[in-house]
């Protein structure tokens, strides 16, 4: 990959990282509190009298966090592929991911033939 396509996603990625970023922090101030030590999530007892309720809200907002740490991981893998050269080529099959995969999903560590493929044994061991 020339430098300035290696700049280029390097940009993208930083793009993709703050507005996680900033996605993150909104979810953990939304509740009022303005400095970071105060941070959390809510409680969603004051949000709603339903029990159920309060705890279905938390439920969500520790899938939404825990899907936002699995991001920026694959983020930081992508800057660690950027840094050793091994971006835009398949961990799987060792091809060139399309630049237009690239440029949907800066992050993408597989061609899309090959995140099928990874997807589906994913799948298959959670049902197991």
């Amino acid at each position: 990959m020339k430098p300035i396509e290696q700049q280029r996603f390097h940009e993208l990625l930083g793009l993709r990282r703050q507005e996680l970023s900033e996605r993150v922090g909104d979810r953990l101030h939304r509740h009022g509190l303005d400095q970071h030590e105060d941070a959390g999530l809510p409680r969603r007892s004051e949000d709603t009298d339903d029990d159920a309720t309060a705890s279905s809200m938390r439920d969500a907002d520790v899938s939404t966090l825990e899907r936002a740490a699995r991001e920026l991981a694959l983020i930081d893998a992508a800057y660690e592929r950027l840094a050793d050269g091994r971006y835009g080529v398949c961990v799987d099959c060792e091809e060139p991911i399309p630049v237009e995969r690239l440029l949907a999903n800066p992050e993408a560590a597989r061609c899309a033939a090959c995140q099928s493929r990874f997807e589906r044994v994913q799948a298959h061991a959670i049902h197991r």
